[in-house]
C-alpha cells in the first residue's frame, strides 16, 4: 500500500469549507473581538476615573461614551 487516503468529494469539500470558515475567523472576528475589548475596557475606565472626579461634565461624558460603545455592541450584526 502507499498510504493514500482515498475521499469522497463531498467531504474534501466540506474540509475546504471549514479552512475557509477558520481563515475567516482568524482575519475578521478575531480582531474585531479584540477591537471590542479594547473598546469597552477604554469606557469602563473613563467611567470608573469620572467616578472619583467631583466634576459632573467628566461623569456625563465617561457615561455618554460607556453608552455608545454599548449601544454599538446592540446594533452591531452578528458574525457568522
Amino acid at each position: 500500500m502507499n498510504g493514500r487516503i482515498l475521499l469522497a468529494r463531498e467531504e474534501v469539500d466540506r474540509m475546504v469549507l471549514m479552512k475557509m470558515d477558520l481563515d475567516r475567523y482568524e482575519a475578521q472576528l478575531i480582531p474585531e473581538l479584540q477591537q471590542r475589548v479594547l473598546d469597552l475596557t477604554r469606557a469602563l475606565k473613563a467611567l470608573v476615573a469620572a467616578a472619583g472626579d467631583a466634576s459632573l461634565s467628566n461623569r456625563d461624558e465617561a457615561l455618554s461614551t460607556a453608552r455608545r460603545v454599548l449601544a454599538q455592541s446592540v446594533t452591531r450584526p452578528a458574525a457568522t
